[in-house]
């Protein structure tokens, strides 16, 4: 099977190796013999729609991006998690509700979000909702009942969002002050990604964007001969330098990283989505190690990646 030049037998064998998993241990953990997914790698034959959300859900990628059809950066990365990222954007915009509501009223939240370009799919279904019923008279404690009804539809991944929507849209309903809802954000999102998301976005997101913040490490240099290890992955493909970060932990690309050479730092960077960029921006900006340090983290890319090398 082959989409777009890309053939999905080497996005399937680039996700295993990555994963230092054998033919045998994928074979098992889809229940499938060895001699189909060494036909699957070979391009001899093709998984069936059922295994390849199978491998898309193992290899925690979509079956767009398994078969070529759509490049996508990368959200996910150790402690920092895409779906908790956008979770901080989704109360940063209800926080910003709240203050429109305080001073033009409840009402001027519909305009609000006829202008909002964030990813949330529930946000203005749930404000356009609350206003509508708001306008049908509806009973607040049946209005939020039913928001919550709503949001157990949600696919998993986006409940938690939902019910924070939920709950502090009812909060901002019964004019609960800022700091108060600060608080209330806080414990959806957890203090740590409030905090650090808050001085990223303070001192970054405003002042420049995507390719600026890429572009400042082109120039970088080595941090001395020794930490020159991965300078040979300038070569390796966007699919295969995913996999490797999916498999690595954000205090070894870190370290990585600062001992590596601007075009290496930069064809990292380039895979990972905007938020994701920003919090690994910020800790490469800040990491204070040794060469030993760089040197091992270097040593567990290879580790992970090596096999992607051309000799």
């Amino acid at each position: 099977m082959e989409q777009h030049g890309v053939a999905i037998g080497g996005k399937i064998y680039s996700l295993r190796v990555a994963k230092g998993m054998t033919q045998e241990q994928l074979a098992a953990i889809l229940c499938v013999s060895p001699a189909a997914v060494s036909k699957w790698e070979r391009n001899l034959a093709n998984p069936g729609i059922e295994m390849l959300w199978a491998l898309a859900d193992y290899f925690e990628c979509s079956i767009d991006e398994l078969v070529g059809r759509e490049e996508k950066h990368l959200g996910k990365l150790g402690i920092y998690d895409s779906e908790k990222i956008r979770l901080v954007e989704v109360a940063e915009e209800l926080l910003a509700c709240s203050e429109i509501s305080r001073k033009q009223g409840l009402l001027a939240l519909d305009e609000r979000m006829k202008q909002y370009e964030g990813e949330s799919k529930f946000l203005p279904f749930a404000i356009h909702f609350f206003l509508q019923s708001l306008m049908k008279r509806m009973d607040l404690d049946l209005i939020f009942e039913l928001l919550e009804n709503y949001v157990t539809t949600l696919a998993s991944e986006e409940q938690r969002e939902g019910y924070m929507i939920t709950h502090i849209l009812k909060r901002i309903a019964s004019g609960e002050n800022t700091e108060m809802l600060r608080e209330i954000v806080a414990s959806f999102v957890g203090v740590g990604y409030w905090k650090k998301l808050e001085d990223i976005t303070r001192r970054e997101q405003g002042k420049r964007t995507r390719e600026e913040i890429i572009g400042k490490y082109q120039d970088k240099k080595l941090y001395s001969e020794k930490t020159a290890l991965l300078e040979r992955f300038e070569q390796v493909g966007d699919f295969e330098i995913q996999a490797i970060l999916k498999n690595l932990d954000n205090e070894t690309l870190t370290a990585a990283l600062n001992g590596a050479s601007g075009k290496i730092v930069v064809r990292f960077l380039k895979n990972l989505s905007d938020r994701l960029l920003y919090f690994v921006s910020e800790d490469v900006d800040n990491w204070n190690g040794t060469e030993e340090d760089i040197m091992k983290a270097q040593r567990r890319v290879l580790a992970v990646g090596g096999c992607f090398l051309v000799e």
